[in-house]
C-alpha cells in the first residue's frame, strides 16, 4: 500500500473523473491520498472529496499565490483563523495545507506570505493538525518565518512537500522537527536537481513521505508522454526512492505509509481501508 500524502483532486484537469482516477490509483496499490487545499472555495472542495471517497482526506489552507485574491474574501487574520477552524472540525480534514512562501511567482508580497504562513502555524496549534508547507524559491524567509514562530511559541509538525533544496536547507527543515516529502521532480534528468537527490538518504526514515503534486510533477520515465499526474504514479517515485535508499520497494512502501498514518493521526487500522475495498 501506499499514500499519497499531496495532490490536488479538486484541480479542473480532474473534473468528472474523481472516481476514475480515485479507482486507478486504488488498482495501482495508493490506498490513501491527501488533497490540497488552495483557496476557500478549494478547501471546501477538497472536503467534499474527502467525504465522497474513503480513501481521500482534505487538507485545508491558502496557498501563497492565492492570497491577494482570498484575504479581501475574509478581511483579516482572525476571521480566517475562524473560517478555516470550523473547516477542521470536520473529521476528513487531516492537515493545514498547502501554505507556504512561494518567490518563483510574484503573486504575492513577501510580508504578507510570511504573516499568513505565520497564521497557518497559528490554526496549526489550534485544530491539532500538521502543517503541509510549499517552499518555492523561498528557503530564507520560510525558515526565518519558522524560526520565529519555533522560538515564540515551540514546534508545530509540519511537513516541507515537493522538497527541492540542498542538504543545507534540508539540515534546516530537519532541526525545526518536519517531515520531508518527495514528488516527482526528484527522479527528473534536470541537472539542477542533483543537490535535491543528495538529500534522500539523510532524511531520517521515519521522517519520509512521498507524493505525487498531481495533477503537476509526473514522474520521469513518463513526464512529458501523458497528459497530467495522477496518485496512481506516486508507485514510480517511491520505487525510485526505494532503490537510491537500498530498500526493498515493500519495505519503503510500508515505511512511508506508516509515517503518513501516523504523521496525519490516522490510525493504522483505520476502517476506511476495508470501506475502500468495498467501494471499488
Amino acid at each position: 500500500m501506499l499514500f499519497d500524502t499531496h495532490c490536488h483532486l479538486d484541480d479542473g484537469s480532474f473534473a468528472g473523473e474523481v472516481r476514475d482516477v480515485v479507482a486507478q490509483a486504488r488498482s495501482a496499490g495508493v490506498t490513501r491520498m491527501l488533497t490540497q487545499g488552495t483557496s476557500i472555495s478549494s478547501s471546501l472542495d477538497c472536503i467534499a472529496l474527502a467525504e465522497e471517497f474513503p480513501e481521500v482526506y482534505a487538507a485545508v489552507a491558502i496557498h501563497p499565490n492565492c492570497l491577494m485574491e482570498e484575504i479581501p474574501r475574509f478581511g483579516d487574520g482572525a476571521v480566517f483563523l475562524e473560517i478555516f477552524s470550523q473547516m477542521a472540525e470536520n473529521p476528513r480534514v487531516r492537515a493545514v495545507g498547502e501554505t507556504g512562501v512561494d518567490l518563483y511567482w510574484h503573486d504575492t508580497p513577501i510580508e504578507i506570505q510570511k504573516q499568513y504562513l505565520a497564521l497557518h502555524f497559528e490554526l496549526a496549534r489550534r485544530t491539532k493538525l500538521p502543517v503541509v508547507i510549499h517552499c518555492r524559491d523561498a528557503e530564507e524567509p520560510l525558515l526565518e518565518t519558522a524560526r520565529a514562530d519555533f522560538e515564540k511559541n515551540g514546534p508545530v509538525p509540519g511537513v516541507i512537500h515537493s522538497f527541492s533544496g540542498d542538504l543545507t536547507f534540508l539540515r534546516a527543515c530537519l532541526d525545526l522537527g518536519f517531515h520531508i516529502s518527495y514528488s516527482g521532480s526528484v527522479t527528473f534528468k534536470n541537472k539542477c536537481f542533483d543537490s535535491v537527490r543528495e538529500t534522500v538518504c539523510e532524511v531520517p526514515l521515519d521522517r519520509l513521505l512521498v507524493e505525487t503534486d498531481s495533477p503537476y510533477l509526473t514522474p520521469m520515465p513518463f513526464r512529458g508522454k501523458i497528459r497530467r499526474n495522477t496518485p496512481e504514479y506516486v508507485q514510480h517515485t517511491a520505487r525510485f526512492l526505494a532503490e537510491m535508499r537500498g530498500m526493498s520497494e515493500e519495505e519503503f512502501f510500508a515505511q512511508t505509509t506508516h509515517n503518513a498514518l501516523k504523521f496525519l493521526g490516522i490510525p493504522e487500522s483505520s476502517p476506511n481501508v476495508q470501506d475502500a475495498q468495498n467501494v471499488i
